[in-house]
């Protein structure tokens, strides 16, 4: 729901393609051809129309988005006041200085914790229970975190999503898109799906196997797909697949587009993307479940934050914001949601600070997301995180996936499922590159099997942590 709109005025404004989605898929395949032959400008409907004016305005107009901005804050703040939560705790007086501009009054406001958030949830809420969608994601420590969106956000959501693809890869709002995805509602328990509607060839993740390629990746080239769409574990994997089991095949030179979305991205992961795909550009997008950040990735790694989505601050230990070149903790305020204002929330992310945009923001690189979090346990007992260890070069063309295994402190082992035509002495060089960037950390022994099961989320892990009181799974 775009700001301002009311849940009735949100309801009445809903896209067609919002609409289709959330039908079983037998309904949507009877109605799938229909809502093709509607024009995009009608299918996507006013809201995403809307939206997709204003955040291109902004990014052509920064004394515009300036101002916008600024009125979006002083609402949310005003409306936030107005609440138990915001109105009652202390450190949040600031929310009724009037005489202060928007953004001071923000700055005073103190760091949202995702517990905080999760305990006061109801008491946050600006519109009755029944404007809103309860939300739940997955904390460090495996406890889900709850939270309320506007139950309205499909349409204005999607203008940012296809923003970011349009730009990075020229992806239109007809194209088809090969979309792979976790546990997936497909007819029959078929494990790809043709969902029309939306464009789509749906296909199950954990359906990814090096027998089944051949067919599976005909699937694209025969209905003449030009884009690849999900978690970047499981387009890397494809890839990897097409390059080993389909050498001579032309049409990976015919992929515009890789749509990697909603895990970390990595430098590897890139680097097989443009060997295997060669003409295809990459749209990779910093977001969040809480919806309080939008940031698109430049071809340099380097991500800027949609100025009308939210405001992002990048923070020291001491509160204050990072000089360039500095890590720093994530804090987000949400201009689209309004439901439940999320003000000056600690995403649990990290990044180093690259510079400023038009609006005072930080641009960042580097993000190391709360999933981040999960590593190796040592002998002793302390945590060495994994970020280290699922990078690039030359020793990872040998292998598809690796995944670490872990049931006792100080002692790991590394699981590997190699490509075909995998060399013993390749296997041995990649097993040694691990050994040296373990080294000292942990015991590492090494075990090769035929396959790697995927999570029914359809995210892939680097540890499977079996450590009591250890997280170590995608958040």
């Amino acid at each position: 729901m775009t700001p301002g709109a009311t849940t009735s005025e949100g309801e009445s404004l809903r896209s067609f393609r919002e609409k289709v989605a959330h039908l079983p898929a037998d309904q949507r395949e009877r109605v799938g051809p229909l809502v093709r032959a509607i024009p995009p400008s009608l299918r996507y409907g006013p809201v995403f129309q809307r939206t997709l004016r204003e955040l291109r305005k902004a990014r052509t107009v920064p004394s515009w988005a300036t101002q916008e901005r600024g009125q979006r804050l002083e609402q949310l703040l005003d409306q936030a006041a107005e609440t138990d939560y915001y109105g009652s705790e202390p450190g949040y007086e600031a929310l009724r200085e009037h005489s202060a501009g928007a953004f001071e009054r923000l700055s005073r406001l103190p760091i949202l914790t995702r517990e905080q958030l999760s305990q006061n949830s109801l008491r946050m809420l600006t519109v009755p229970e029944s404007g809103v969608q309860m939300t739940a994601t997955s904390g460090t420590s495996g406890d889900p975190i709850l939270f309320h969106l506007d139950r309205q956000r499909g349409a204005a959501e999607w203008a940012y999503v296809f923003d970011a693809w349009h730009r990075a890869t020229g992806y239109e709002l007809d194209d088809w898109r090969l979309f792979l995805r976790g546990a997936a509602d497909l007819p029959g328990g078929a494990d790809h799906y043709l969902q029309r509607a939306t464009g789509e060839l749906v296909l199950r993740v954990q359906a990814l196997a090096p027998e089944r390629i051949q067919e599976q990746w005909g699937w694209v080239r025969d209905r003449g797909i030009r884009y690849l769409h999900g978690y970047p574990s499981a387009l890397s994997y494809m890839a990897k697949l097409v390059e080993e089991q389909l050498p001579g095949d032309e049409w990976r030179h015919q992929i515009r587009g890789i749509l990697a979305v909603s895990e970390e991205f990595t430098p590897g992961q890139q680097q097989t993307f443009e060997r295997v795909f060669p003409n295809a550009g990459i749209s990779n997008f910093y977001g969040l479940s809480e919806r309080t950040c939008f940031a698109s990735m430049d071809p340099d790694g380097t991500f800027h934050a949609e100025p009308l989505y939210g405001i992002t601050e990048l923070l020291g230990e001491d509160g204050l914001p990072v000089e360039v070149g500095q890590r720093g903790r994530l804090v987000t305020t949400s201009l689209m949601i309004k439901g439940q204002p999320f003000l000056r929330y600690d995403t649990g992310d990290s990044a180093e600070r690259v510079g400023t945009d038009a609006w005072g923001q930080p641009t960042f690189r580097a993000i190391s997301s709360r999933r981040g979090r999960e590593g190796l346990v040592r002998a002793d007992g302390s945590l060495f995180p994994t970020t280290s260890l699922n990078v690039h070069g030359h020793q990872f063309l040998c292998i598809r996936r690796f995944r670490f295994r872990q049931d006792v402190p100080g002692r790991v082992t590394l699981r590997v499922e190699p490509t075909a035509d995998a060399a013993p002495e390749e296997l041995e060089e990649f097993y040694q590159a691990m050994c040296r960037r373990t080294a000292g950390q942990v015991e590492l022994g090494f075990e090769l099997v035929e396959h790697l099961e995927i999570p029914p989320n359809g995210k892939d892990r680097i540890v499977d942590q079996n450590i009591s009181g250890v997280s170590g799974t995608w958040a």
